[in-house]
C-alpha cells in the first residue's frame, strides 16, 4: 500500500472505502467521457451516471465487504422503479399546464412514494436486506430521474428511453470495474494513477476524428468512396 494511503487509513482513521471512491471518480468520469466522445453513445450528462454508479456501490456494501450481486440486484431494481414511476407521473401530468419546477416536484414526489411502496412491500415480504439499505443511494437514484424527464419533455419518449438504457449500461460497466478488487489494490498502491484521468481527458477533449458509432453508421458510404 502507498505510504500516504497507509498513513491516512491506519493513522488518521479515514475509511478505505472513502479513499477508493474518491480516487476512482476521475477514472469513472473518464470512462463516461470515452463513452461519449470516442464511442459516440450519449448518457444523461456526467453527473447522472456517476450518481448511479456510486449508488450501486453503496447498495453493495456490507459489513463483511463489497457484495457485487447485491449492488446490481438492488441498484437495477430501484433504477427500474424510479424510471418507471417517473415516466408514469410525467404522462399523468403531461396534458396539465404546469411550470417546470412544480411539475418536476410532482414527478419526484411520485417517485419517492413509489420507492416507499417498494420498501413497504419488501418489509411485508420479509426482505430484510433491501429494507436495511442506506437512504443516500436511493435519493441519488431519485434525483437522476429529473434528467430523464427533462429529455422526455425536450426530445420525446423514445430519446429518453434510449438515453436511460445507455446511461444504465455504462453505469453497470463502470460499477463492475470499481468493485473489482484488483483495481482497488492498484489504486491504493498507486494513487497517482487517478491523475491519468485528467491527462486522458486532455487528449479526448482534442478528439476530432470519427466516433466508433459513426464508423458503423457510415460504413457503407466509406466503403463506396474507397471503391470509387
Amino acid at each position: 500500500m502507498n505510504p500516504l494511503i497507509e498513513f491516512l487509513i491506519e493513522t488518521k482513521g479515514i475509511p478505505e472505502t472513502s479513499i477508493i471512491l474518491l480516487l476512482m471518480l476521475p477514472i469513472v468520469a473518464t470512462i463516461i467521457a470515452v463513452w461519449r466522445q470516442i464511442i459516440g453513445l450519449r448518457t444523461f450528462g456526467i453527473y447522472a451516471p456517476i450518481s448511479i454508479i456510486f449508488a450501486f456501490y453503496q447498495l453493495g456494501l456490507e459489513d463483511s465487504g463489497m457484495n457485487l450481486v447485491r449492488g446490481l440486484k438492488y441498484g437495477l431494481g430501484l433504477s427500474l422503479v424510479v424510471f418507471f414511476t417517473a415516466s408514469v407521473a410525467h404522462e399523468a401530468t403531461r396534458k396539465i399546464k404546469l411550470h417546470y419546477l412544480p411539475k418536476m416536484s410532482i414527478v419526484l414526489s411520485s417517485v419517492a412514494l413509489g420507492v416507499f411502496g417498494m420498501l413497504a412491500i419488501a418489509a411485508y415480504l420479509g426482505n430484510e436486506g433491501f429494507v436495511a439499505v442506506d437512504t443516500l443511494p436511493i435519493l441519488l437514484l431519485i434525483t437522476v430521474s429529473e434528467q430523464m424527464i427533462s429529455i422526455y419533455i425536450k426530445k420525446g419518449r423514445k430519446a429518453a428511453y434510449i438515453l436511460t438504457l445507455s446511461t444504465l449500461f455504462i453505469s453497470v460497466l463502470s460499477y463492475l470495474l470499481i468493485t473489482w478488487n484488483v483495481i482497488h489494490q492498484l489504486i491504493l498502491n498507486y494513487p497517482y494513477l487517478a491523475l491519468l484521468g485528467i491527462i486522458l481527458n486532455l487528449i479526448i477533449g482534442k478528439w476530432t476524428g470519427f466516433r466508433l458509432k459513426e464508423y458503423f453508421r457510415f460504413k457503407s458510404i466509406m466503403s463506396q468512396s474507397e471503391s470509387d
